[in-house]
């Protein structure tokens, strides 16, 4: 978290929403066998990162809906941080999505196992 106010990152909350419903639909999509999930996720999540956390669509629906009923944050997220996590979970689920197209569908879905654990686990600290 950044405290510093000359230093400002990124308000957390739509991140969070974000890598929760990320985690949300890979887990959904475990539970039913939706393999094509997972490179749906991946196009979304790239989108994300290609055009930053500000204007990407999961974080930009948040603040759409919720946005102007929040108290501002209290802390702020670094922008290094947010570009990592998005990075790692991209390259992951990029992997993961070629598995599902070559049929390893069961390899595929430990690596997107492990993209909700740490969407979870971002969704949860951030």
């Amino acid at each position: 978290m950044v405290h510093h106010p000359s230093r400002r990152g990124f308000d957390p909350r739509p991140l969070r929403f974000e890598q929760s419903v990320l985690a949300l639909v890979l887990l959904i999509g475990f539970t039913f066998q939706a393999e094509l999930l997972i490179p749906v996720v991946t196009v979304v999540l790239a989108v994300s990162g290609a055009v930053g956390p500000r204007r990407a669509p999961l974080p930009r629906l948040f603040s759409a809906v919720a946005g102007d009923r929040l108290a501002p944050p209290d802390a702020f997220v670094d922008r290094q941080t947010v570009r990592l996590s998005v990075l790692v979970q991209t390259a992951a689920l990029l992997v993961a999505s070629a598995l599902v197209f070559l049929g390893v569908g069961f390899l595929a879905w430990v690596i997107a196992l492990g993209v909700v654990a740490t969407a979870a686990y971002d969704a949860a600290i951030v």
